[in-house]
């Protein structure tokens, strides 16, 4: 696989005419190092440290098309080369006045705003950088809205198939902030079902008001405060077996200069109803909302430092059941530079400022 993604990165360099208006480049490093101390059966302790390195090449015509190629590679510590996975990289991309797309394997990272913990688990964001599919993007001053589909396993003998379409938007007149996420996962069968092989859905819907403080507070960073409610739908068309989970969700976020706290609150049954069944196939989120109770997180986010290229940071976070205390350290560097920002480099400090992955 490796061997075959240079060949297509060196084509698409030999390819390009000389009267190409511009040659885009991008590189993209992360160091990670999460540590999971759980005293919990929903989801199990362990260690995860490593390397991703997700070089891109191509060329962009008339300010406006773009088409490029490249791979990730993630390299876990102490582990093989053998035992490394290179994800191939190659869309193309459209974007004016606002409006913007991607069709093909691109980074997660073109997302205008990162998916909540219950939509997205950390350890799916480190190894599966990339979406495969096609996404739909409009931005403005007051908010945005986005829309994706992302196939996750092509269906054969023994693979199931499996895609999922999200959808997500924010508007913010002033202080106040309305907005909500949708996602429907779909798990179908193999071409040569085994048996008690079923189609699986797992259907989310989960709107949101708050307000956002910062400009009101301009000592502050980061000062905003949601409250949404969770609904969801879950079936298991083989044996009829339905599930409808809901709940309240409460969010803080507050940052200032060099750290940050968030923190989530959720009462509610348990999100993931299928996930003994299913897993990842057709759950993506935190395994923590598998409670059947409440669940809070909280993280504490130190940022050691952050520019326009450069991000390094570490966070604690404490994640809080009605049986367990589950303890979370992680510390992540993100190097992102691109041909606009070594052109720009004397204005590299200016924000924004590089996000993390989480």
């Amino acid at each position: 696989m490796a061997r075959r993604v240079t060949y297509l990165v060196l084509l698409l360099i030999v390819v390009i005419p000389t009267s190409a208006q511009k040659l885009m480049w991008d590189i993209d490093f992360l160091g990670y190092f999460d540590n999971r101390e759980y005293n919990t059966n929903l989801t199990s302790a362990k260690t995860l440290f490593g390397v991703r390195l997700s070089p891109e090449v191509g060329v962009e015509f008339a300010n406006s098309h773009r088409l490029m190629a490249g791979a990730s590679w993630v390299q876990p510590f102490g582990a093989d080369i053998k035992e490394s996975k290179i994800t191939p990289t190659l869309y193309y991309r459209y974007a004016k006045k606002g409006f913007s797309m991607s069709f093909g394997m691109f980074p997660r990272t073109q997302l205008i705003e990162k998916l909540p913990s219950y939509m997205l688990y950390d350890s799916i964001a480190i190894y599966r950088p990339n979406i495969a599919g096609a996404l739909f993007q409009y931005q403005s001053q007051k908010g945005y809205v986005e829309a994706y589909i992302d196939w996750t396993q092509m269906q054969s003998k023994t693979r199931r198939e499996a895609f999922m379409v999200l959808a997500s938007g924010r508007w913010t007149p002033k202080v106040f902030i309305l907005g909500g996420y949708f996602s429907m996962n779909h798990l179908a069968r193999s071409s040569q079902p085994v048996e008690g092989e079923s189609v699986m859905d797992h259907i989310s819907i989960s709107p949101y008001i708050g307000a956002d403080f910062t400009q009101m507070v301009p000592k502050l960073d980061t000062l905003s405060l949601r409250a949404g409610y969770y609904v969801g739908f879950e079936r298991h068309r083989g044996t009829k077996e339905q599930h409808t989970p809901n709940g309240p969700m409460v969010e803080f976020n507050m940052a200032w200069k060099y750290i940050g706290l968030d923190n989530t609150f959720y009462y509610g049954g348990n999100l993931f109803p299928f996930y003994g069944l299913c897993g990842v196939q057709l759950y993506q989120g935190d395994p923590f909302y598998r409670t059947d109770e409440w669940y809070n997180k909280t993280d504490i986010n130190i940022y050691f430092f952050r520019n326009r290229f450069v991000n390094c940071s570490a966070k604690l976070t404490f994640h809080i059941l009605p049986s367990s205390f589950n303890f979370q350290q992680q510390l992540t560097v993100r190097f992102n530079l691109n041909e606009s920002i070594w052109k720009d480099k004397a204005n590299s400090n200016r924000r924004p400022y590089l996000e993390g992955i989480y």
